[in-house]
């Protein structure tokens, strides 16, 4: 992605380093010491500013270790690349469960062009579960992404969704035979800023690429098929109302009756 380049006076530190943490900590963002340990970190310079580091940093909250069952707490935060000096900040708990837990490389940032106004970029933080979730599952999702906005010296989400969602359409998994008939779904989001406008912020498209598995019946094919369907989103003044996406499964197409 093409962005403005730092000059060879003002290279930026390599970021995500003890100086960040430090200064993260000394914000009142991170806990002192090692007491509550660092669970996943992701940081990088921000190619639309390179005077700006971006960092999201997971700590355990609770004394439990065991991955699967800890509680968390994330901070994300602007940094100057050069002092790392905290510029806007956004903290929040996250609970491990048996659909949901975060590994060492789980947090990821998203850099690109999320333009929603003029000299406003979101970037995105995206949570990659590692649980393994239950057995026979009707729908999963993983790769929950949340699109944050400067506001002064806060960070503000204005959009959060799962960029990857499974569903069972027709049939039984875990009691799959060749008698029978199975249809599952997988899609994978991509984020685009469309031209309008609305309450100052432009228009979100999520589109999703659907992959489409079907093991026919009486068969030990499968015939793969894919497609793609999208909705816009707007914003309200606050965030991106999510209503359209139908908590990820506007894609899903029910098999015909035969």
């Amino acid at each position: 992605m093409a962005g403005v380049q730092a000059s060879a006076v003002d290279a930026p530190r390599d970021p995500c380093g003890g100086q960040t943490l430090y200064a993260l900590t000394e914000a009142g963002l991170l806990p002192p010491g090692e007491a509550q340990p660092i669970v996943s970190r992701a940081c990088r310079i921000w190619p639309f500013d390179p005077t700006l580091e971006l960092a999201a940093v997971a700590y355990a909250t609770s004394a439990e270790r065991v991955m699967g069952e800890r509680s968390l707490r994330l901070v994300v935060a602007v940094l100057d690349a050069r002092d790392a000096r905290v510029l806007s900040s956004y903290r929040t708990a996250l609970d491990e469960d048996a659909a949901f837990a975060l590994a060492e490389d789980g947090l990821l940032l998203d850099t690109a062009r999320y333009d929603l106004a003029r000299g406003v970029r979101a970037f995105g933080v995206v949570l990659r579960s590692a649980a393994p979730g239950p057995s026979c599952p009707d729908g999963r999702t993983n790769d929950e992404m949340t699109l944050y906005v400067r506001d002064g010296e806060d960070l503000r989400p204005v959009f959060s969704a799962s960029l990857d969602v499974w569903a069972r359409v027709e049939g039984e998994p875990c009691a799959w035979s060749r008698g029978q008939r199975l249809v599952t779904e997988e899609a994978r989001f991509t984020i685009g800023v469309q031209p309008t406008v609305h309450n100052g912020f432009a228009d979100l498209r999520v589109q999703a690429n659907v992959t489409r598995t079907e093991a026919l019946a009486g068969s030990d094919r499968e015939q793969v098929s894919q497609r793609r369907d999208s909705r816009v989103l707007r914003y309200d003044g606050t965030r991106y109302d999510p209503g359209a996406l139908q908590n990820g499964f506007f894609w899903i197409q029910e098999s015909e009756s035969e």
